[in-house]
């Protein structure tokens, strides 16, 4: 038997200076949503939390004032006093904030959509100087803070998420890309070298040709000691990135799968 649902919603406030667009309000509700939605679906006990879905319940005059809701469904509300994740989302959107800002806690472990979705959220107020956003859970009537930003830690929330995405989208050794088309620039004949083929793959550095090893002395003799020339063919193969400052540097082939005539790729 359901228990007594209790009355709980997200209460997201904006206290704007200057003129809110509505552009702007909807992409950070969309955010919202995307991160709420994400949320539930990797923290829900039940099924109907891994579908739950944030509705507008009310938004009130004055600031910027919207009550959020949990529904399942239209109409259906599956609060259960150990099953909503209201509590849950605001409690990690909090941490997450805090820990950018202020460099408390754990690292969160965000996606590179994550860093952009907060980034979204408080982009309204990072643009509105003296503006602030306030976000709590309100149980039965009572408030419980959890995120207070002024316009200045949204500017510093922003730059901070930018340089995070930036650090995820930079290649690390070891990386893996799989099925690349590989494009001989120079080979070399011997098998025992480890040295002195290059070859240029557009998924990992366009149009610049690197180093190549290979995973074994077999795979690189499968792939340069056919009964062909290996410059006349592409190669579709798996291969780990090496680094060195953050750029590739070289490629090891590590699987390989296929091979076509350059004229057909």
């Amino acid at each position: 038997m359901i228990a007594e649902s209790k009355n709980i919603s997200l209460r997201v406030e904006i206290k704007n200076k200057e003129p809110l667009e509505l552009i702007e309000l909807t992409k950070s509700l969309t955010s919202l949503s995307n991160q709420y939605n994400s949320y539930s679906e990797n923290n829900g006990f039940t099924e109907d939390e891994r579908h739950a879905k944030l509705y507008i319940k009310e938004i009130k005059s004055g600031s910027v004032i919207l009550d959020l809701m949990e529904y399942a469904s239209i109409g259906v509300i599956p609060f259960v006093e150990n099953v909503n994740t209201i509590v849950g989302f605001a409690d990690y959107f909090g941490k997450a904030v805090k820990y950018f800002i202020k460099g408390d806690g754990e690292k969160p472990e965000l996606t590179i959509q994550d860093c952009k979705d907060l980034s979204q959220i408080v982009s309204p107020i990072a643009k509105d100087n003296g503006s602030q956003l306030n976000m709590s859970v309100k149980i039965d009537g009572d408030f419980h803070q959890h995120i207070y930003l002024d316009s200045r830690d949204a500017n510093a929330l922003q730059n901070l998420l930018k340089q995070e995405i930036k650090e995820k989208l930079e290649p690390k050794t070891g990386d893996l890309i799989e099925n690349a088309i590989m494009v001989f620039y120079q080979t070399r004949n011997k098998i025992d070298g480890v040295s002195g083929n290059k070859v240029i793959i557009d998924d990992a550095v366009k149009g610049k040709p690197l180093n190549v090893v290979f995973a074994d002395k077999k795979l690189k003799r499968k792939i340069l000691k056919g009964d062909y020339n290996p410059n006349n063919f592409a190669f579709q193969v798996d291969v780990k990135i090496k680094t060195s400052d953050g750029k590739i540097i070289a490629y090891e082939v590590i699987k390989y799968h296929d091979k076509f005539p350059l004229e057909d790729v």
